[in-house]
């Protein structure tokens, strides 16, 4: 009875800080919403003409609807944000634009949907964008990349990964069982089992993993991901001055640091943001200047939860973003997927 009595009331504690958690989350997406303006003013001279708007992009690209809890739980880049962004800089009428992003990639959807979405930017106001990294800037994040005037990156970074990842096909030949245990998911086979679907179409139920699969079938997926990555190449050769052939024989998909990635003509300098601002008010004759950023003020709710976001992403929240990875053909790094 002591057992049941201390399980009882343990359940009904983390019970109540789960539905608080909820609420809280629920408040501050409610209160990010109304707050209109992404944007302030954090260095420069007031009365400047000459704007350097400044956005921070972290994470995987992709598209999340459902963004409830949005960038409460874990850090990832969603088009539609940065189109909200955008338009407050239409308003603003910035010079310039520095996009520092740090991204291993994302789904190929997302990631073309973010390139026009900064395209379409550029060429209504005419605004210089520049892409600078500290960290990764591979695959779908270089692919953004390629909308941009220049690429920066600091010393240290990884840059590159220009490729396509499809999702993989696993096979499991005559299985005798599937089970879970602590240690995870186990698959035992022997003489195998019998698997029935009901399906209509030829490749209906593709990927199945209990059925090897038909030569046309890994044709056919192979000519998906040859069609992105041909585009992928398409638009590095023509943003960076690269033939493709050099890009398909020479650069292939790999990654390199940051004075490899300036050697293979991937990036324009590698430098700190500080220099990289300097370069800029240099290149552009500017006398004086100010810089808005994508900093919004913290709430009462959010300086209460600013240890808590802060915190190193979870188990499930990074199962999520796995999902949205795994589940599309992805223009992503294999490092990437690994982990997941």
């Amino acid at each position: 009875m002591v057992f049941f009595s201390v399980f009882l009331r343990t359940l009904g504690f983390l019970s109540a800080v789960l539905i608080f958690l909820i609420i809280i989350n629920i408040l501050l997406h409610f209160t990010n919403d109304l707050q209109k303006k992404y944007f302030v003013m954090t260095d420069g001279i007031e009365t400047s003409n000459n704007i350097i708007a400044k956005i921070n992009l972290n994470g995987p690209i992709f598209n999340n609807h459902s963004n409830l809890f949005g960038n409460n739980f874990y850090d990832y880049i969603s088009p539609t944000q940065v189109k909200s962004y955008l338009e407050e800089l239409k308003q603003l009428k910035v010079s310039i634009l520095i996009i520092i992003i740090n991204s291993p990639g994302g789904t190929v959807s997302a990631t073309a949907e973010l390139e026009q979405i900064i395209y379409e930017f550029k060429q209504a106001t005419n605004t210089k964008v520049y892409f600078f990294t500290k960290e990764i800037l591979a695959s779908g994040g270089y692919w953004v990349a390629t909308t941009g005037d220049k690429i920066f990156a600091s010393y240290g970074s990884i840059i590159g990964s220009i490729g396509v990842s499809g999702p993989s096909w696993f096979y499991y030949n005559t299985p005798l069982s599937l089970s879970s245990g602590v240690f995870g998911q186990s698959i035992e086979t022997k003489e195998g089992i019998e698997v029935f679907n009901q399906n209509a179409g030829d490749g209906k139920d593709l990927f199945n993993p209990f059925r090897r699969p038909k030569t046309d079938e890994i044709r056919h997926l192979q000519n998906i991901v040859d069609d992105v990555y041909s585009d992928f190449i398409t638009k590095v050769s023509k943003s960076r001055k690269i033939e493709i052939s050099v890009l398909k024989n020479d650069i292939g998909a790999l990654i390199y640091n940051s004075n490899q990635a300036k050697n293979n003509f991937l990036v324009d300098e590698i430098l700190n943001y500080e220099t990289l601002l300097e370069l800029i008010i240099k290149e552009n004759k500017f006398d004086n200047y100010k810089i808005y950023e994508n900093k919004v003020a913290n709430s009462l709710i959010e300086n209460l939860l600013a240890k808590y976001q802060n915190q190193p992403i979870d188990e499930y929240s990074f199962k999520k973003i796995c999902k949205n990875l795994e589940t599309n053909i992805s223009v992503v790094i294999p490092i990437y997927l690994k982990n997941c």
